[in-house]
């Protein structure tokens, strides 16, 4: 990718693996305070929890404090190209937005794997809705396209990575996406049930899975 500053990947991929990432991410942003930056940031962010998804609350939880962070703001611009100073919380949940919105377009491996990239997109986004870091359409949107849960024909989406992404979203932010405002539960139950009934999922721990989202 296109560096922000010389050796931005690997000081963001340093700074990580730090017992506590936050005071050297800030330290970067603030030389370095550009959108470029948080791009940068981000993408690094991505790719290290697709390495190991396990990391995902630590590495999470670093972006938390940068978004709460007040101090340091980043310099961009407006939809005119004026030139504004950017609170890093609103650069972070911009460029998550970006960036996650297209990772949950569809899905092209099929390959149930841990670092399946929709897999991944699909734990990102109900993370950083979760944690308030980003809230798209995008996510509620993978979750009806997936579930094709107004559906009444009782065909089912035979897509194992599909329904997996769906499931994860479900669990881990399931009460953000659904209620008043959201997505309907009761729609969202019955898709499940019919999944649920026609045995889509080959792996024991998906069907794990399923069962905690119901």
């Amino acid at each position: 990718m296109d560096e922000s500053f010389p050796g931005a990947e690997n000081a963001f991929r340093d700074a990580f693996n730090l017992s506590d990432p936050t005071p050297k991410l800030l330290e970067l942003i603030h030389t370095h305070p550009n959108v470029p930056t948080i791009t940068d940031l981000v993408v690094i962010y991505m790719e290290l929890v697709e390495q190991d998804p396990i990391q995902i609350h630590k590495l999470t939880a670093a972006l938390v404090n940068l978004k709460n962070s007040k101090e340091i703001t980043v310099a961009g611009c407006d939809r005119l190209g004026n030139p504004i100073q950017i609170q890093i919380a609103d650069s972070l949940r911009m460029e998550l937005y970006e960036l996650l919105g297209s990772s949950l377009a569809g899905t092209e491996d099929t390959a149930v794997t841990p670092c399946n990239e929709y897999l991944i997109a699909s734990l990102l986004s109900a993370t950083v809705m979760k944690f308030g870091l980003c809230d798209s359409p995008a996510f509620p949107a993978a979750v009806e396209r997936d579930l094709d849960y107004q559906n009444t024909s009782g065909v089912v989406n035979t897509d194992e990575v599909s329904v997996l992404g769906t499931c994860l979203q479900l669990c881990i932010s399931g009460s953000y996406l659904c209620g008043p405002e959201g997505l309907d539960d009761g729609h969202v139950l019955s898709a499940l049930e019919k999944i649920r009934k026609a045995d889509i999922l080959r792996h024991a721990n998906g069907r794990r899975l399923l069962e905690v989202s119901l």
